[in-house]
């Protein structure tokens, strides 16, 4: 009958709005870079596979539901990536799951205002930051320092409110040493070569601590940040069917194929289990940094 059919439509019209009303509450933004020659091919930083992170990552999120954006190689720079960011902050709505992943080098940056105990702040490298200051040429603008990225991760969580969620992954490091490591079936992100203007040489402090508390504010989201080792080691990717992958980067992928991602840490804590397994835990501990 004709109520029948509108009683159907009806149905599967509000099935439908909360389907997207639901997947509109889950944002992802991915970064990988791999060819790190693709925009200057004297730069001295090595080719990596931070776009296989990427093409592994972007399927699983889409089927539990995230609207995925993704940013690859020459698409990196660091004027598109926090464009992407600035997008993401407008669109994403009160109460959202929000998963910022990042794989690609990282260095060390020499502290500028004072707030690094060491020194040092962390950087996220683009494809279009080179590895050294050149007075003139090259003076830092197109590295992502954890306070620039703090500013934009700040307001990204009181955007999401007290009932959002924000999870931050960082499968970089700065420990490395921009070559080809222990053999050559190894690739390494990052150097321990630090960002210096003034010639000052990065020592890393050594630390054994793998959880850290991430302050949060009134009305902000709380985050959650995985990294893929501590400062002071080397993040060497993993080789699986053939290819190269970085670990946390694959482990995500694993423990998300069967696991809801949502505002409950837990499984977080079984990628570091399978972390341990894989690697020598002596060279390599994966970081949580949890809000409490």
């Amino acid at each position: 009958s004709s109520d029948l059919r509108r009683l159907i439509t009806t149905v599967i019209f509000v099935i439908l709005c909360v389907t997207n009303s639901y997947a509109q509450k889950k944002y992802a933004l991915l970064v990988g870079i791999s060819n790190y020659y693709a925009l200057n091919k004297a730069n001295e930083w090595n080719n990596i596979h931070g776009t296989n992170d990427v093409s592994l990552i972007t399927p699983t999120l889409k089927k539990q539901g995230f609207n995925v954006s993704v940013i690859t190689d020459t698409k990196a720079t660091h004027a598109n990536i926090l464009k992407q960011l600035k997008q993401l902050t407008n669109k994403a709505s009160k109460g959202a799951i929000v998963y910022l992943h990042f794989s690609c080098h990282g260095q060390p940056f020499e502290d500028e205002n004072g707030d690094e105990d060491d020194g040092w702040d962390e950087s996220l490298v683009p494809i279009d930051a080179p590895i050294a200051y050149k007075k003139g040429t090259y003076e830092g603008k197109n590295h992502i320092t954890d306070d620039v990225l703090a500013e934009y991760l700040d307001a990204l969580r009181f955007k999401l409110g007290s009932k959002g969620k924000l999870y931050v992954v960082v499968d970089a490091c700065h420990a490395g040493k921009a070559s080809r490591d222990f053999d050559d079936e190894t690739f390494t992100r990052g150097t321990k070569r630090g960002f210096s203007p003034s010639g000052k040489v990065y020592r890393a402090k050594s630390s054994n601590r793998t959880h850290f508390v991430v302050p949060i504010k009134a009305g902000q989201a709380p985050a959650t940040f995985l990294e893929a080792c501590k400062s002071t080691q080397i993040n060497a990717e993993t080789k699986k069917n053939g290819k190269f992958y970085g670990p946390m980067s694959y482990y995500i992928h694993q423990v998300l194929s069967t696991t809801q991602l949502g505002y409950n840490d837990a499984w977080v804590y079984k990628v570091q289990a399978l972390m341990r397994k894989e690697i020598d835990a002596k060279r390599q501990d994966m970081v949580i940094e949890i809000s409490k």
